[in-house]
């Protein structure tokens, strides 16, 4: 049988030197060729046919014993998937020096792999580290009880939290990314963050006032734009972070706070110009006799009790916003403090002829409340009613039980209030048209029922009205089983 490295010697032989020959002979066949392509053509095929001849030269001079040695040692590294030597050190024949350079290589690729695989091991923390620290800041996004948005260099938007989908009425999804036009359709909001995506290195930090909606529906929010600068040199932007905060109430509170000061300047001013006028009418002599004397006294002293209710109206309605009156909540009868009201405006009432009527139903009806703020909040609505209603007109008082709640009507034929005065009687200052020309009032009774009511002892005021026909108000509070 002839054996491999004989018939691997001819082949190897064969085909050097016949594609060298090829490639030798080409050139002579197109005369046209460049020089430079027929020299490099005349030196491939050159060096084909040496290393034909020496390859097959090599390999048939080779004795069978080694190349079967060899084989067997690099089926047993397969095996034990270790890399050694190939070969000997001591020999020193073609197939030695052969087996040294490729023992060489392979230890080198060993080395190569093996650093690959720590590299590889390296990433995979690293990456795990990312992950889990990308894991604990949605957590912590997703605990802020603001808005948050973030926005990446393409203009996609890659995270945000609850209150932000809220906001914009959006549900997001963190494994699609999407432009964020597509998500959010607020075009002055989608402004602010192109531009600050455009202007982030000059500006990285802004803090803008958006208002969303319109109408009953508006809300104020305060913006918070930082970009996320990358490069070496951090001359690129990477992103946008909006964060936004909820600035509604509190430009309904400063607004408020305003409307109030603005208020009680002009509620202090109406008497005391009235009272500053007669003084100094009296002191420049304008009075004829000492009847119209006691008459701008009168007048001065009726300004005078005006402005102390006035301010003590104020006084007891802002301490009992602000807590400072302590509610000293007990289980008391409604029936007896609607008696004690109706005792005290009988005499009222009678002065303008008007009739007053308690219903005290013979059932006593019991809540938990403050007897002293309860007291005063129903004398302020009977007050009212008497204050509002004509000369020969009629005031009816009673109470009686509905739904777990005890319920106490005030009625009167006074001359009632426009419906669009309805919702804002309960407003600080605030008087109808329709019946403020009617008799003196400061605007603060009714608040000061409504927060005792149902901030207090957690009730519920109700007001029907009718102009002309007069008003009902109805006071609902929780009844004691």
């Amino acid at each position: 049988m002839i054996e491999l490295r004989r018939v691997a010697a001819v082949i190897l032989l064969f085909l050097g030197v016949g594609v060298g020959l090829h490639l030798l002979m080409d050139p002579l066949r197109d005369a046209g060729q460049p020089a430079a392509a027929k020299a490099m053509t005349l030196g491939v095929g050159l060096a084909l046919s040496v290393l034909g001849i020496i390859s097959g030269f090599l390999i048939a001079r080779i004795p069978k014993e080694r190349i079967d040695g060899v084989t067997e040692h690099l089926q047993d590294m397969a095996r034990r998937g270790t890399v050694g030597m190939v070969v000997s050190e001591a020999d020193a024949d073609a197939l030695g020096r052969l087996g040294h350079a490729i023992n060489r290589y392979l230890v080198s690729v060993k080395d190569e792999v093996e650093q690959s695989h720590m590299t590889a091991k390296e990433r995979q923390i690293q990456l795990k580290v990312l992950e889990a620290e990308k894991r604990h800041v949605e957590a912590v996004i997703h605990a802020i009880s603001d808005g948050v948005l973030v926005m990446d260099a393409f203009g996609d938007l890659v995270l945000t939290n609850e209150a932000a989908e809220r906001i914009f009425g959006f549900t997001f999804d963190a494994s699609s990314r999407k432009p964020v036009e597509e998500t959010i359709s607020d075009k002055p909001f989608l402004e602010l963050l192109h531009e600050m995506h455009e202007t982030g290195l000059i500006a990285p930090h802004r803090t803008v006032e958006w208002i969303q909606g319109s109408g009953e529906n508006t809300r104020t929010w305060r913006v918070i734009l930082n970009t996320v600068v990358e490069g070496r040199k951090h001359n690129r932007v990477g992103g946008v972070v909006a964060v936004l905060h909820d600035v509604t109430k509190e430009k309904e509170i400063a607004r408020m706070k305003s409307d109030f000061v603005s208020n009680v300047s002009h509620e202090l001013k109406a008497p005391l110009s009235s009272i500053k006028a007669y003084v100094e009418m009296l002191l420049d002599g304008e009075a004829a006799d000492e009847a119209e004397a006691k008459e701008f006294l009168g007048v001065i002293a009726g300004e005078t009790d005006r402005l102390g209710r006035l301010i003590k109206n104020i006084l007891n309605l802002s301490r009992l916003e602000s807590g400072l009156i302590p509610a000293n909540k007990t289980d008391l009868a409604m029936t007896e403090i609607l008696r004690d009201v109706g005792d005290v405006m009988t005499s009222q009432a009678a002065k303008k002829n008007i009739s007053l009527q308690v219903d005290l139903a013979p059932v006593f009806f019991h809540v938990h409340a403050d007897r002293d703020l309860l007291y005063q909040a129903v004398l302020n609505v009977v007050s009212n009613a008497v204050k509002y209603t004509p000369p020969g007109g009629q005031v009816s008082v009673s109470a009686y039980l509905e739904d777990g709640s005890v319920v106490v009507d005030v009625a009167d034929t006074g001359y009632g209030i426009p419906p669009e005065d309805l919702d804002r009687v309960f407003e600080k200052f605030y008087r109808s048209r329709h019946s403020a020309g009617e008799a003196a009032g400061t605007g603060l009774g009714l608040p000061l029922v409504k927060h005792v009511v149902e901030t207090i002892h957690g009730g519920r005021v109700a007001l029907e009205s009718q102009v002309g026909k007069g008003s009902v108000l109805r006071i609902y509070l929780p009844a004691v089983r």
